[in-house]
């Protein structure tokens, strides 16, 4: 006789099993952040029901705002030659400009030439640059902030 049961080898392969179904499961189409515009283009067919991200640059020359009816169109593009034409309705968030990274979350096209974005993620500088002495602080407004101590 082994020094385990056969019972308790047997219910712990069970639990083992299901663990890893259950996280193939959750993960399943998840597993990808985000799509370059050559991906999302390529598949575009099968994916075009799902929301998806596209993450890319976005094109010089390519931006178009209307903060009158807060429609911001723009290209995504992955630096290789293949764009993808985006439509968002909604303020920019602050960081949004061109020649700089962004991740757009939304539908595309069965074409994979379009896409409705209904959220912009940018990517801001991750380069911290320390204020210079003469505009580092303005002084007139500690000496007169509230906090000071008298």
């Amino acid at each position: 006789m082994s020094k385990f049961p056969m019972k308790w080898v047997i219910g712990g392969a069970v639990v083992l099993v299901a663990a890893l179904a259950i996280t193939s499961l959750q993960f399943g189409d998840n597993t990808v952040y985000f799509y370059t515009p050559d991906e999302a283009q390529a598949k575009a067919a099968e994916i075009d029901s799902k929301t998806i991200k596209v993450g890319g640059m976005v094109k010089a020359g390519s931006v178009a705002w209307k903060p009158e009816n807060l429609a911001l169109d723009f290209v995504v593009w992955d630096m290789k030659g293949h764009e993808i034409k985006v439509a968002h309705k909604g303020t920019p968030p602050d960081m949004f400009k061109e020649n700089s990274g962004v991740v757009v979350e939304g539908r595309i096209a069965k074409d994979g030439s379009s896409m409705v974005s209904q959220k912009l993620i940018v990517k801001h500088s991750e380069e911290y640059k320390k204020p210079e002495v003469g505009n580092s602080v303005d002084k007139t407004l500690i000496e007169h902030s509230m906090f000071k101590e008298k």
